[in-house]
């Protein structure tokens, strides 16, 4: 178990090594729980292994080790249909401009226009900004304080650490918090973190939305790992969307104008799809359903007068209510 944990400390210090990383012993030690004779071992062991650091010392006199940057040229084999799918990617993540995100892909770009050999290659590529396009549909926009909330939250995930921060709720709540984090969710145009509160009795997953955080900080020496069981597909299986709750049976009945549309969707897990003779579409779904489950009145009221609520009656009957309430905003 020993060698274990070893290789698996080296196997992250190469990582963070190879992502720019800057570390001093006293740092190795309190990342990892280790005294000084195991942090020196382990700068020895990687050397010994052929990774090239050096070290410096600054002006308060720390020593740092690092990696020079010609050790972090990675060769990566691609062909152009390789990069297209990599710069679509990248387009659909336009809304994480300035931060970490936005910087790693533009390092790959610059790592793979590095090693472009042929002329026409190197045409191909930096055409592909006019042959590929990503339309963003109102995406969240951070302040400069929230992408440093988010660098921190990167931080906390990547080197599983604990993370606190001051979290505003919908409703104006504010309230500091120590969480666990899970994962970086995106979510139209928007980035959300899932995590288990510390104080949490139940354990139970949270979904805190990046915009909201502030004063955030990655926790030193706060180790953790994610239960073996967990999956974030499995924490999101019944909802439609984001939003968890308990699953109903919701039965909707779009017109004829619709099937083009519907027919090639598929809006979740449990849908199924009938083809009416009359040219309608009978669409069934076992989703959040409830008084407080916002998303499939949103979603629903989404298509207007195309679609109609066949069960259960209360999702139809808070449809008809936030539609009435719309419709009295014009007379």
């Amino acid at each position: 178990m020993a060698d274990k944990t070893k290789y698996q400390r080296l196997f992250e210090l190469h990582r963070r090594f190879m992502c720019h990383g800057k570390l001093t012993i006293r740092t190795m030690m309190e990342d990892y729980g280790v005294n000084r004779r195991t942090a020196n071992r382990d700068i020895n062991d990687l050397v010994s292994l052929g990774v090239p650091l050096q070290s410096e010392t600054l002006d308060t006199g720390l020593k740092v080790w690092f990696l020079p940057a010609s050790a972090r040229h990675i060769n990566i084999p691609f062909n152009l249909t390789d990069v297209a799918a990599l710069f679509l990617g990248r387009g659909m993540f336009e809304f994480c401009r300035g931060t970490l995100l936005e910087d790693s892909l533009n390092k790959i770009f610059e790592t793979i226009e590095s090693q472009i050999s042929r002329e026409k290659d190197f045409i191909n590529l930096r055409n592909l900004k006019r042959k590929m396009y990503t339309v963003s549909d109102g995406p969240k926009k951070l302040s400069d304080s929230q992408i440093e909330d988010l660098d921190e939250v990167l931080t906390g995930l990547f080197d599983d650490r604990k993370i606190q921060f001051d979290y505003t709720s919908s409703s104006g709540k504010q309230s500091r918090m120590t969480v666990i984090p899970y994962t970086l969710v995106t979510y139209r145009l928007g980035l959300y973190l899932l995590a288990v509160a510390e104080d949490s009795p139940d354990s139970a997953i949270r979904i805190f939305a990046i915009e909201r955080m502030s004063n955030t900080e990655a926790i030193r020496g706060s180790k953790y790992q994610l239960p073996k069981d967990y999956a974030p597909e499995n924490h999101f299986m019944d909802a439609l969307f984001i939003q968890k709750g308990d699953p109903t049976e919701v039965v909707l009945l779009f017109d004829k104008t619709s099937k083009p549309f519907v027919s090639v969707r598929q809006f979740h897990h449990s849908q199924k799809l009938e083809f009416l003779p009359d040219g309608t579409t009978r669409l069934t779904v076992h989703v959040p359903a409830g008084e407080s489950d916002f998303e499939i009145k949103n979603w629903i009221i989404s298509f207007h007068r195309h679609v109609k609520v066949i069960s259960p009656i209360s999702l139809a009957n808070a449809v008809k209510m936030e539609l009435s309430a719309a419709l009295a905003q014009y007379q």
